[in-house]
């Protein structure tokens, strides 16, 4: 399957989104089924761009891989979508499961420090689950670098919070 097309395919259920957020408060009788649908729809959503996102991957070809980062590498813009199409896949399963989310308890994501260990154990979460997938963080792309920072992150706080418990204890 073409990069472009898969891309394309991502499209629709973020703008379902978008067109049903718009449709809601205009008819409110219909909001109890816009929100079943949306339970139903959104993690279906995200098990199929998974997959298929996983099926790209495998065929991709191993001359494509991300180059390692070097000084002597002078910057351009990339030519390949390969190296943006794990980062674009986690963009829109961080979006639908926000959404998803905000059916389940709404008005939970106004708060920055909630938005942020969202992001966080999401970014983690896809990682992890594509090493159960079986692919190699060499074919993530640029999304290995968001992956990196977040799991580390959430490693330091847990230790920190650990060692304050500690303290207090």
């Amino acid at each position: 399957m073409d990069l472009r097309i898969y891309v394309a395919l991502l499209v629709p259920s973020v703008l379902m989104t978008l067109v049903t957020d718009v449709i809601e408060p205009l008819l409110p009788r219909l909001a109890l089924i816009i929100r079943v649908l949306f339970i139903a729809w959104i993690p279906s959503s995200l098990y199929l761009s998974f997959r298929v996102l996983c099926r790209i991957i495998v065929q991709m070809p191993t001359e494509r891989l991300l180059p390692l980062r070097g000084y002597g590498i002078e910057r351009r813009v990339p030519e390949h979508l390969e190296h943006y199409i794990t980062l674009i896949t986690y963009g829109h399963a961080w979006l639908m499961m926000g959404r998803l989310l905000d059916v389940i308890y709404p008005l939970g994501f106004i708060q920055l420090a909630i938005m942020l260990a969202y992001t966080l154990i999401t970014a983690v979460a896809f990682g992890r689950c594509l090493l159960i997938a079986g692919i190699d963080q060499n074919y993530w792309g640029h999304f290995f670098d968001l992956y990196t920072l977040s799991d580390l992150f959430l490693r330091v706080s847990i230790r920190v919070i650990r060692k304050v418990t500690a303290l207090f204890s």
